[in-house]
């Protein structure tokens, strides 16, 4: 298992303003910002999953075909999550167990997957930039050029 933080791709960073170039792979591939579609095996709420949030990463331009596999994976732990949290919601958080000393009450074991499913979506949408937390590290122009302010000057002055 790797030590540290994983790497940050290089894209954020250069949103964020903290690129280095000595610190870029100048080889690294840029793959065109798409959205393939999601495989045919996902449920219809992770497709859901995948339309709602594949649009949102298509507008911040921080998706492209070699994101299948996480978008994906996020998708199906999300509506796997949806799903526990309806079991719980109907049976509720623990259940009855009657043994030799009386009634014992345990949590169900669907209380231990829905922390899991969560830890697991949160997880990916941290990657994804899809928290206000990892969104605040990314400062994005999206189509506006920032203009030199000594450029400015001199057209006005034109």
């Amino acid at each position: 298992m790797p030590a540290g933080r994983p790497r940050k791709p290089t894209h954020l960073k250069k949103l964020a303003g903290t690129l280095q170039p000595s610190r870029t792979n100048p080889l690294e591939p840029v793959p065109a910002v798409a959205l393939g579609q999601p495989p045919e095996w996902l449920s219809a709420t992770a497709k859901e999953y995948w339309d709602e949030i594949g649009g949102i990463l298509l507008q911040m331009n921080l998706v492209s075909y070699g994101d299948t596999a996480a978008m994906t994976l996020l998708c199906d732990v999300l509506a796997q999550w949806v799903s526990v949290r309806v079991t719980i919601a109907k049976k509720g958080r623990v259940y009855e167990l009657l043994s030799d000393g009386g009634k014992v009450f345990r949590a169900r074991p669907e209380v231990a997957m829905e922390a899991d499913l969560w830890r697991r979506a949160s997880r990916m949408l941290v990657e994804f930039g899809l928290t206000p937390a990892s969104r605040s590290k990314v400062s994005a122009l999206g189509d506006k050029e920032e203009k030199d302010p000594l450029s400015a000057l001199f057209d006005e002055a034109k």
